[in-house]
Formats: C-alpha cells, sequence, structure tokens
C-alpha cells in the first residue's frame, strides 16, 4: 500500500523541533545551545553564490557546525563534535571513537566520513589535504580554499572574496565564497595564454588595419578567458599581488580592479531570419545530399560485411560439422545398415544438436560484434558530418561579419554553465507555442533533415528556441508507429529515422546531428546512471547500468539535456486516454548540474559540469533520486547517505516541501521469503510540520530494507511518482521492537487549512506526546462561517483495530476567530485526533438557524460537507487520572464556550454548578428527566445556576432559545448533553 498525503505551506522557513516521544518511539530531541552566531548572505545576482555559517556552543560544551553553500545539497555540510573524546581512538572532528577499518591517519585520527575540510565540508584525500602551516597547533585539515582561514574571518568579511578563491585552475576554478557585496565569476586562464598576443581584433589597436580573422589561432577562437574589457598588459598585472606605482613623490601600493570576463563570443547568425538571409539551407541542402550518398555507401559495405560474417560462419561450422559426420561414419562403414548400433544412431542425433546450440550460440556472438562495429562506424560518420554541418554555418557567419570569431568547427571549452535554469526560463509556458509547432511537424513527412530544421526552428529568435523545439520534437516521435520493413521508403520522415529504427543510431545522436543543422553545438555523454532496475546500495561494474546523455550549448554554456529519459510513451487506463499516450519529463531539459549527478556520472569528469568534480564513490553514495523529485521542488532537510544505519531501529528522513502536495511511502525488506508480503505495512509515520514532510520509520526487526519515498501534486492523488529510494542498514536491535504505526496516510495539515485559512495556535507538530491530564489545542480562524466538527479515534497495536471515543475531545469554546478544544487520553497508547471544517455561506448558516437543527457534532453527519483539515496522533505514556468523558455537543454549539461541569458524567444525588457562555441566546435552561431548570444571565452572554441531578440514572440535556425573526418563532436547541449516572469510574 502506497500512503498519500498532503500539507499546507506556510511562508516562513522555520524549522520546527523535534518532540520527544516514548522510549520505544523516539524522535530525536532539540539540543540546548548558548550562545550562536549566524551569518547569512542575500545577493541580488542571481549567479553569484551565496554562503552561511551557523556556530553553536551547548551548555555541555559540546559543539555545532553548519556551511551552506550555494549548490543545494553538494556544499552544505554539518557536524556535531561530542562535549568530551572517547577514551580510545578518538576521531578529531567528532570526538566519537574510529574503529581500524574507518580510520585515516594523518598525524590524528579521522573517520572517513569526517575526513572533510574544517570550513566547507568538501571531501579529502590523504593526496589532496592541507594544513595550516602558519599555525603549527592547528592539526585541522582544509581544501585549498580554506587553508589557514578561520570561520570568524569569513563572517565577519576580514578575508576578501578573491583572497579565498579557489584554484586559479582545474576543477575547483570557479568555487568562490561570496562574503559581502557583489562579485564576479573567476576568469579561467589558459595554459599558453601568457604566449598568446590578444585576440579581440575588433576592440583593439592595430595600426589603423583590423586583423582578419586568418591572424589569430583558431584553437583559442571560443576560449572565453581571453575576451575582457582590460588590455592584456592588465591581466598580467593582475596576476601578481601588489606593486609599487610612482605619484609624484610618494609611492603607493597598485591594487589592480578584478578582471569581469566579457561575454562568450558566439555566432553572429542565431535567429531563423538570420539563417534564410544568408543563405545557410541553401547550403545545407547541397551538404546533406552528399552526407546522404555517403550513408548509403556505409550501409552498403556495412550490409555486405555482415553477410560475409555470417556466410563465414556458415561454413565455419558446416566444416566442423562434415568433419565429424566423417568420423561417424568411419565407425559404421564396415556394418550393413541393418546391423548399425543404436548408440551410434544416437550419437549421430546427438551431434547435430550439439553443433545447431553452436551455431546459436556463435550467431549471438557474431551478431553483437557486427552491431557493435555498425554503431562504432556509424558514430564516426555523424560526428564528422556534424563537424561539417557546423562549419559550413561558420563560413557563413564570416561571409557576413568578417570580424566575427566564434569557430563552429572549434568544440567551446567544456565549464559549469552560467547561472541555473531559472535564469534561462522560470515555466515551460513560455514555450507552449513552439512546443504545439514540434508536435504538430513530429506527424508531418520531411524528404530532408535540412526541410525538417527549417520549418522547426521558423519561429525561434534564439539558441534556447531551437534547443527546445529540437527537444520536443526528438521526444515527441514514436519510432516504433511503423513496422522495420516500411523503413525503406526513400521519401518519408521513417527515412530520416532509419538509423534509429535499426539501431545503428540513438535518440542522442538524432538529437545531436538536429543540433548541428540548427548551429548549436552539441555533444554525447558517456558514463554510468542509476536508472531502471538500480537500487540503493548497488555496485556499477563493467556494462552494467551504463547509459548516454547529451550537452548543449546555449549562449556559451553548456546544458544537459537527456532525450531518452525525457519521452515517455504511457499506456492509457481512463476513456478519455488514447491507447498510447505522450508525456514529457521537464527536468531532463536543461538539468541543473547539482541535480544531475544524483542520476548520471559521466566517465569524463569534467562533463559534470560542476565547479568541483564528485568522486564515484560520493555518486554511489547519494541516494537514489527520481525526476518527480525535483520537478515538484523538493530539497533535503540535511545530507543523507544512500545507505542509513541505525541501531535504535529508528530512521527519520526529512524532505523541504514548498507547496502543497501528496507524499506516499514503501518499506520492504531487501531478503524475503516467497510466501512473504513485498510490503511491510504500518511502519512508517508521516508528519506534516510547516514546510517539512518527516518520514519516522520504525523497523520491526533487523536486517536490511529498501525505503523508497513517492509524491504526488494532491494530497490525495491517486498515482504518485517514485521520487527518492535509500537502503536502510540495521545491524542490530537492542531491546523490544517498537508496535506499529496507526494505518493512517499522513499526519498534519491539508489544503483545507490554507483555503480556510486556519491556524495552530498551540501545536504545529502533528506529534503530541501527552503526559497530564488534559491536552489543550487551539486553532485561529479566519472565517466566522468556518463550521467545524472532530473525530477521535484510539488505535489497539495488540490487533490493529481502531474504535471511536469521540466523548473524550470536546469542543470548549468556539468563536469568530478562534476554537479551544481539550482532550484527555484514558489510557497509554495512540490516539487520532482529526479536525474536519467547511466555509458555510449565509444560506446554510439561514437554513440551520430555521431549523433548529440538533444533529450531534460528529463526522458522519458531516462528512458530505466538510472536509479533513488536520489530523494529530496522540502518544498517551502517562494515562489521565479522571477518565471521565466530556459532554456531548450538537449543532447549534457554536459561538459557545463551557467554563463547568467538564465532566461529561455527573452522579446522582448531587447539586451540580452550571456556567457556560451563549451569547446570542434569550434562554437557556437543563432538562433533567421533566423537570426544567433555568439558568440566570450574567454578564457579556454568561449563563449559570446550580441544578440537582436527582436520584434517577438518564441524561442532562442543555438548550437554549435562540431568537428568530419574530418572538413567535423562537427555536428550542439542543446543545450539550451530560449522562447522570451512579458514583463509579467509566472506562472506555
Amino acid at each position: 500500500m502506497v500512503y498519500r498525503s498532503g500539507m499546507s505551506v506556510k511562508s516562513e522557513d522555520k524549522r520546527s523541533e523535534r518532540t520527544a516521544s516514548s522510549a520505544s518511539l523516539k524522535f530525536g530531541m532539540s539540543g540546548k545551545s548558548g550562545k550562536s552566531g549566524k551569518y547569512d548572505i542575500d545577493n541580488e545576482e542571481p549567479k553569484s553564490p551565496k554562503v552561511a555559517i551557523v556556530e553553536t556552543y551547548g551548555d555541555d560544551n559540546s559543539y555545532k557546525y553548519a556551511f551552506t553553500y550555494e549548490k543545494a545539497t553538494l556544499y552544505e555540510f554539518k557536524y556535531t563534535k561530542a562535549p568530551h573524546p572517547a577514551d580510545i581512538d578518538p576521531c578529531y572532528r567528532c570526538n566519537r571513537r574510529v574503529l581500524k577499518a574507518d580510520q585515516v591517519n594523518v598525524g590524528v585520527l579521522f573517520h572517513k566520513q569526517c575526513f572533510r575540510c574544517r570550513i566547507c565540508g568538501i571531501p579529502l584525500t590523504i593526496q589532496n589535504f592541507q594544513r595550516n602551516d602558519a599555525n603549527s597547533g592547528d592539526r585541522e585539515i582544509y581544501c585549498r580554499t580554506h587553508v589557514g582561514k578561520k570561520v570568524s574571518q569569513i563572517r565577519s568579511g576580514e578575508v576578501q572574496p578573491m583572497g579565498i578563491e579557489g584554484p586559479s585552475v582545474g576543477p575547483g576554478k570557479r568555487y568562490v565564497l561570496q562574503v559581502s557585496g557583489s562579485s564576479q565569476r573567476p576568469l579561467p586562464i589558459s595554459a599558453n595564454q601568457k604566449q598568446l598576443p590578444p585576440v579581440n581584433t575588433r576592440f583593439s589597436n592595430t595600426g589603423g588595419q583590423n586583423r582578419g580573422l586568418n591572424d589569430t589561432n583558431p584553437e583559442y577562437l571560443n576560449d572565453t578567458s581571453q575576451w575582457t574589457d582590460e588590455s592584456q598588459s592588465s591581466i598580467d598585472m593582475s596576476q601578481k599581488h601588489k606593486r609599487p606605482v610612482h605619484l609624484g613623490q610618494e609611492y603607493k601600493m597598485y591594487s589592480p580592479k578584478p578582471i569581469k570576463p566579457g561575454p562568450h563570443p558566439t555566432s553572429v547568425l542565431k535567429s531563423f531570419t538570420d539563417f534564410d538571409y544568408a543563405g545557410v539551407f541553401d547550403a545545407q541542402i547541397l551538404l546533406e545530399q552528399r552526407h546522404k550518398e555517403e550513408e548509403e555507401r556505409l550501409m552498403r559495405f556495412l550490409l555486405e560485411e555482415r553477410e560475409k560474417e555470417l556466410s563465414r560462419l556458415d561454413d565455419m561450422v558446416d566444416k566442423e560439422k562434415d568433419k565429424a559426420a566423417e568420423d561417424l561414419l568411419a565407425s559404421i562403414e564396415n556394418l550393413s545398415v541393418h546391423s548399425i548400433p543404436r548408440n551410434l544412431v544416437d550419437e549421430r542425433d546427438r551431434i547435430e544438436e550439439h553443433f545447431k546450440q553452436v551455431k546459436e550460440e556463435r550467431l549471438k556472438t557474431v551478431t553483437e560484434k557486427i552491431g557493435s562495429e555498425e554503431k562504432t562506424r556509424s558514430s564516426k560518420m555523424i560526428e564528422r558530418h556534424c563537424v561539417e554541418m557546423l562549419t559550413l554555418i561558420g563560413e557563413k557567419d564570416r561571409e557576413v561579419d568578417r570580424m566575427c570569431v566564434f569557430d563552429h568547427s572549434m568544440r567551446p571549452p567544456v565549464e559549469p554553465p552560467d547561472g541555473k535554469k531559472s535564469s534561462l526560463y522560470k515555466s515551460p509556458e513560455m514555450f507552449e507555442h513552439l512546443d504545439a509547432h514540434a508536435m504538430q511537424l513530429a506527424n508531418e513527412e520531411f524528404d530532408t533533415m535540412t526541410e525538417l530544421v527549417r520549418r522547426l526552428t521558423q519561429k525561434c529568435e534564439t539558441e534556447l528556441e531551437k534547443a527546445r523545439v529540437l527537444f520536443r520534437w526528438v521526444i515527441a516521435k514514436d519510432i516504433n508507429k511503423h513496422s522495420v520493413n516500411n523503413i525503406v521508403r526513400p521519401n518519408a520522415t521513417d527515412r530520416l529515422l532509419k538509423g534509429v529504427k535499426s539501431g545503428k543510431e540513438t535518440y542522442h545522436q538524432l538529437y545531436k546531428k538536429l543540433c548541428s543543422y540548427a548551429g548549436l553545438h552539441c555533444e554525447i555523454v558517456l558514463g554510468f546512471s542509476k536508472g531502471a532496475g538500480y537500487k540503493p546500495g548497488m555496485r556499477m561494474e563493467g556494462q552494467t547500468f551504463r547509459n548516454s546523455w547529451t550537452a548543449v550549448n546555449i549562449n556559451g554554456s553548456w546544458r544537459l539535456v537527456n532525450c531518452t529519459w525525457a519521452a515517455r510513451h504511457v499506456t492509457g487506463l481512463k476513456d478519455k486516454l488514447p491507447p498510447i499516450y505522450h508525456k514529457y519529463d521537464e527536468f531532463y531539459f536543461l538539468t541543473d548540474p547539482e541535480d544531475h549527478i544524483y542520476q548520471h556520472y559521466p566517465d569524463d569528469p569534467e562533463w559534470q559540469l560542476l565547479d568541483i568534480p564528485l568522486p564515484f564513490s560520493e555518486f554511489l553514495a547519494l541516494p537514489v533520486v527520481k525526476s518527480p523529485f525535483f520537478n515538484y521542488g523538493l530539497r533535503f532537510y540535511s545530507n543523507y547517505g544512500a545507505t542509513l544505519t541505525t541501531t535504535t531501529g529508528m530512521v527519520e528522513i526529512r524532505l523541504l516541501v514548498p507547496k502543497i502536495l501528496g507524499f506516499g511511502s514503501m518499506l520492504e525488506p531487501v531478503y524475503r521469503a516467497a510466501s512473504e508480503p513485498r510490503q511491510i505495512e504500518g511502519r512508517t509515520l508521516l508528519r506534516l510540520v510547516n514546510n517539512e514532510a518527516i518520514f519516522t520509520v520504525a523497523l520491526p526487526q533487523p536486517g536490511l530494507f529498501y525505503f523508497s519515498i513517492y509524491v504526488g501534486d494532491y494530497w490525495r492523488s491517486e498515482c504518485l511518482e517514485s521520487a527518492a529510494s535509500f537502503l536502510i542498514n540495521c545491524p542490530e536491535m537492542p531491546g523490544a521492537t517498537s508496535p506499529p504505526y496507526p494505518p493512517v496516510p499522513f499526519f498534519g495539515p491539508t489544503p483545507v487549512m490554507e483555503a480556510l485559512k486556519i491556524q495552530t495556535d498551540t501545536h504545529a507538530d502533528p506529534l503530541v506526546v501527552c503526559n497530564s491530564d488534559i491536552i489543550e489545542i487551539s486553532f485561529s480562524l479566519s472565517h466566522e462561517d468556518t463550521r467545524l466538527t472532530h473525530t477521535f479515534q484510539y488505535f489497539d497495536v495488540r490487533d490493529g483495530s481502531i474504535s471511536d471515543i469521540d466523548r473524550y475531545a470536546f469542543l470548549r469554546s468556539r468563536s469568530d476567530t478562534a476554537a479551544n478544544y481539550v482532550i484527555r487520553c484514558p489510557k497509554e497508547g495512540f490516539f487520532i485526533f482529526s479536525l474536519y471544517a467547511a466555509d458555510v455561506g449565509d444560506t446554510d448558516k439561514k437554513s440551520i438557524n430555521k431549523s433548529g437543527a440538533s444533529l450531534p457534532e460528529s463526522k458522519e453527519n458531516s462528512s458530505t460537507s466538510l472536509d479533513c483539515a488536520f489530523r494529530y496522533l496522540i502518544i498517551c505514556q502517562e494515562p489521565s487520572p479522571s477518565v471521565a468523558m466530556f459532554p456531548k455537543t450538537y449543532q447549534r454549539w457554536q459561538q459557545c464556550a463551557l467554563h463547568e461541569p467538564l465532566a461529561g458524567d455527573l452522579y446522582i444525588g448531587k447539586l451540580i454548578m452550571f456556567r457556560l457562555d451563549v451569547p446570542v441566546a434569550s434562554e437557556v435552561f437543563i432538562v433533567i428527566g421533566q423537570i426544567w431548570h433555568h439558568l440566570k444571565r450574567k454578564e457579556r452572554g454568561t449563563w449559570e445556576g446550580q441544578v440537582h441531578t436527582g436520584y434517577q440514572i438518564g441524561s442532562a440535556t442543555v438548550y437554549a432559545r435562540f431568537p428568530g425573526p419574530e418572538k413567535e418563532t423562537s427555536l428550542f436547541s439542543q446543545i450539550l448533553e451530560y449522562q447522570i449516572v451512579e458514583e463509579a469510574e467509566t472506562e472506555i
């Protein structure tokens, strides 16, 4: 069973304290802190990195540190240092003991997972860690960026941004900490830059003559490191720290200004109009014709090679079979036909069967080898054709503008992109017209690739729009729509896709080819992927989980695209859907590198497009995260690994959510018998607290378990998508296992809370621990017409049953702006309190007043109009000493408040003081048997009086007269009901 839930989100990003539960249900404790400091920088520039540093010192001398960098969870580091180091082999980072198998010894011991930079927490190795040589007493380890730096320096801004910059070259060359103000991305410096003259011929002075394109070195035409607003002398000067400059009679220290990177050199021809004006399409037709002839020659050659290999295989197998047959015949040639032994006949049949299997096995091997060679040759041909097409466009660039320095034949440098995906476009809605155009053309036929790209890009003005329309066309094509026999048709779209259909080309190569016709650089990236069939904790070796994807260059920045994973051909399950309909995944178009690394790891680290490439071991250690996780805007509260280890049997996972969503989860054992169920029920508790979704897993026993989280766009969604998966390892579990949780999808708010603007005043966390006689829960209301009701239930862990005990929860007071409930828990265990709400209009309100309805305030009578707004899980550790129930409320218990008596059971022969607020009533009285006891009206609508309960068991009902339009039409309405019982305790 997959649980579903949802929540309302408040605007403030506030961490709720964890509530401690019973010994068997530990959800964590909030630590006390003494002094603390927090440094957070908000920068107006979306490209500028941000840093937040938090230090906390506890009263017990414990220490907590947190460093958060802009790049989501990849650059978030937290650790807690125990008050005192362990007696044996303490870790210098966390003070806890380090086992030998987990030791890193550099003079002091570290856990392998603790061997990170003291400041930012970047994983280090023995080869790259740094020590603070300026302070011999400092035994900490640092990365190159933070060696010798102190947290106080970074927080106070004493260290300037460029002063804590990472290395000028290498993977970390763009990792800059933003401490104050705004900063520019550091300029990548080419290894041969000092030897090269300035190439910006458009702005340089060459003695009155502009240098042509042929005067520059083409190897560096696309290198953005050479394009700045400063001269070459300024670049050389910036590499020095300071130098004295003579100004009059004084010497002053001159500090050059940081060099700002100039814009990436781009093509002159970008839009469809530019291509059409420059005659690009006409030139592409001729080049494509030559490419088609080469493709045909290659296909004929590959077909001949395949036939030769298969013929050679047949001849080899036939020769071996003939040799075996000759040996068999030689043994029986002197025997007559009637005297052939039976065993020789069986031997002949065995030989036939043996060589049949040999031929099948060799045919499979040869076919795979031939297919691999065909793909390799086709790939090389496509690569060459793409380069030739881009070179053609580059020539057209220079025909239009001789000063154009961008060379299409040279791949732009591979660097992390400038800004996130959101800096290019906020929503896919801006591409609606392009998407519709691509979908329409996907159903049409084209003779040439040139005409196809011409039609696709006819509405495009930018490189971004080109990349989008080509992406949507590729994923919209159903390659399996036509049979293989139809791909030989010469004048059809199938002809353009026959390489993909025959298996010699991939979606990525098709997208790369289309991009080359549109003037976009596109590269195919090879590596490992956590795709279908991969589960957390699995290894990646050899060809297992190998995959490919693409990177396209837009406006000088590389962006990641995966056409294969973006395309979905979904089977329709409803009448309104066709048998097969197309759906695409927006996540795989221009994916941010810090999100992409959760699923894909390239063979070449530079194609991670991260400021600091992630080691392969760290990639495997990341949880399995699917695209819905990012599509719905989820984030992890802290760094979680793929494997979560626990020795208590309890695991907690916290997600930050941006809006109201539906969640589900599934817990399944890694190893199970065939007779055991796949999913373990009742072991996951989901709490929605402000903007967090907190999953608490209570394992039933030690072992290995897979835990998966699902998400949907609504809390009642029937269709949830996989978001994240973890491997839970519990080697041991001391003591008894925790009891199962109630079979409830979630605890916390629903969209009804947000729609009606209801807020919790007392308990924001839906997990409440009861250690007192009663619990008070209050809500703030924004609409005076909000109708409320509730249910209160007890969950029996012994048999898993749920029973209603509504009279142990009572609406004590209700006004236009607030509602106060009191709850009593008569025994230990789990209790479920659910609030239901709806907005009643003036028409419904009048009808209630006229009818004088006296229906009990219960879920059954309101389920058709009231919906669940909030649900609490109450864990009772100490039962209430008084097990008395509350009085029963009715529909007209609105704008009322009860002061006494709160007990719902009254003893016979007692004089009871009644005091309650019924502001709008003209009369209030108590009916016991046939006797009516009138209460006296006091100030502010308070009614009170002493009433004798009599000597018979029965009920005491509180009635109120509410004035109608006329006095004669005043209505009597039942608002409360008590039970008169003998003087003894009642039990549920």
